[in-house]
């Protein structure tokens, strides 16, 4: 079984709206319609977990009821901080669902509504084959590391760099250990397989199409558009 971790309670001050921005329109529809459909119609997909901020519950029930998305279990609480918000997920997952054997979860943001079907896919084979996986950009432009006084320190090799995205997959007894040990640690991690290669596990990139990024930024909500307008 692959179950879906949507996470949709971000606040998205980047953005300056007033609302989460998961909630904005684009299309005529939010933007977490968007990504909800695709893990909907995805056939790796069996199971969704919505995690969203508290306040904005009744509006994801009314979206979700709506467009009749059938394969989410349940819509629940995030936390403070978007690894929280995950940890919530595992231990609603770990409490509710009853075969875990074979179980790979998807951890994905719910401002990423561009990923498809074949990264859907790719990352539950190489979850499955190395325990997690996550997909990512390939870095092109020229990434120098700089001082506290700005200034440069050299070029770094940018073959060796990549962006992350997301979904990030992971088993899920590796999950429920990874996201444990950080929390015992009191470990705050940028992404969610940073907690796995904590416990000195590997993680396998795979690359993500151009159109799979995470709309932050009111420029990445103009491109957001122009992408659905024209099919892409």
């Amino acid at each position: 079984m692959n179950i879906a971790i949507i996470l949709a309670s971000g606040a998205g001050k980047r953005m300056g709206a007033n609302k989460n921005k998961v909630l904005l329109m684009i299309d005529e529809k939010p933007i977490i319609y968007h990504t909800i459909k695709v893990f909907e119609k995805a056939k790796d997909i069996n199971k969704i977990l919505l995690i969203v901020n508290e306040k904005d519950k009744g509006i994801f029930e009314k979206i979700v009821k709506k467009n009749k998305f059938r394969k989410i279990i349940d819509i629940i609480s995030g936390g403070k901080e978007r690894q929280d918000s995950g940890f919530n997920g595992v231990k609603f997952i770990d409490k509710n669902i009853k075969n875990k054997k074979n179980l790979i979860l998807l951890f994905h943001n719910g401002a990423n509504p561009f990923v498809n079907e074949k990264e859907i896919k790719n990352s539950v084979r190489e979850a499955k084959k190395c325990g997690a996986s996550v997909v990512a950009h390939k870095t092109k432009d020229t990434i120098r590391q700089v001082n506290k006084n700005g200034m440069s320190l050299g070029v770094i090799d940018r073959t060796k760099l990549w962006n992350m995205q997301t979904p990030q997959s992971i088993k899920f007894f590796l999950a429920k250990k990874a996201f444990e040990k950080a929390k015992k640690d009191k470990f705050l991690g940028t992404d969610d397989v940073s907690l796995v290669e904590r416990l000195g596990k590997k993680v396998k990139i795979i690359s993500a199409s151009d159109n799979n990024f995470k709309i932050t930024t009111p420029k990445d909500l103009a491109l957001a558009k122009i992408l659905l307008k024209n099919n892409f």
